[in-house]
């Protein structure tokens, strides 16, 4: 049972940072250990803090900090010697589909406004990946905060060792784009965005799609009128990653099953948590 979802994010952070701060420090990579070293420190004071700052700084440490653990991804890989397993994937791949849909979807569908929907939505996962945590906040849902940062760092960084112990180029490292993508201002920022910042070797599973099921999930929980925009942001981010050519169809069906399962996870144990504390004080009254 999770009684206090802030206190278990901050330990479950904790610990893959300093984990991952070992590792990179015995690789070489002393700058990146030294900078865990002091969102540690941060978090420690968060957690031992009663001022508002360390409050609000506790509530939203682990997202904000999660850029930085994604764009290390490649040093982490080096780091431990990890070899890419592309040709596995794409052997699954051909053997579920009996073809390779990051290259065959768009030349089955290859329509312009179609294109663009699908790589608009792909580019949605961005805001999604902070704003529901922050309108709970704006409505002092402190506990819908707490929880849901919960569910998003053990699916970040669950992701994320995935990353480092069995890392995954994806297609758009490897072929060229789909024939028959479709050109459009939406397909030319999303090839702009992934060129300028994403990580080598972080496909499978495909944390885009991890992190947007967590959320709608999370969603129907605390933010019920949200929940099917964000079911709707998660279907087009996982059809335009295949589409687009971003991500192989099983890296987005093991993130939206891997979100799924730890945001079910962390309601149940949420939920239960909450009603045993309820009980227990209806138990003692009643003696």
């Amino acid at each position: 049972m999770v009684s206090n979802p802030r206190s278990v994010a901050l330990a479950w952070l904790g610990g893959y940072l300093f984990a991952s701060g070992v590792v990179l420090s015995l690789g070489g990579h002393g700058a990146l250990a030294v900078v865990h070293a002091l969102v540690l420190a941060v978090a420690a004071w968060t957690v031992h803090s009663k001022s508002d700052a360390a409050i609000f700084a506790g509530d939203l440490i682990p997202l904000f900090v999660t850029p930085i653990l994604y764009a290390e991804i490649p040093f982490l890989i080096a780091a431990l010697g990890s070899t890419y397993h592309d040709a596995l994937i794409q052997g699954w791949e051909l053997a579920v589909f009996g073809t390779q849909p990051s290259r065959s979807f768009a030349g089955a569908m290859p329509f312009a406004l179609f294109s663009e929907l699908l790589h608009a939505g792909y580019l949605a996962y961005y805001p999604v990946i902070f704003a529901p945590s922050l309108l709970l906040l704006l409505r002092n849902e402190r506990r819908g905060v707490n929880e849901t940062v919960l569910a998003l760092t053990i699916t970040y960084t669950v992701c994320f060792a995935i990353f480092a112990f069995m890392p995954v180029e994806g297609p758009r490292y490897l072929w060229a784009a789909p024939d028959h993508v479709p050109a459009g201002s939406w397909r030319s920022l999303a090839t702009r965005i992934l060129a300028a910042g994403s990580s080598r070797g972080a496909a499978f599973p495909s944390a885009h799609m991890a992190v947007c099921v967590t959320q709608a999930f999370m969603a129907w929980r605390w933010q019920p009128r949200a929940a099917l925009p964000l079911a709707v942001i998660a279907i087009l981010v996982g059809l335009g990653a295949v589409y687009g050519g971003f991500h192989y169809a099983l890296d987005v069906i093991a993130g939206a099953a891997l979100g799924a399962v730890v945001a079910v996870a962390v309601i149940k144990s949420s939920t239960a948590a909450t009603t045993a504390s309820t009980e227990i004080p209806s138990m003692q009254s009643s003696r």
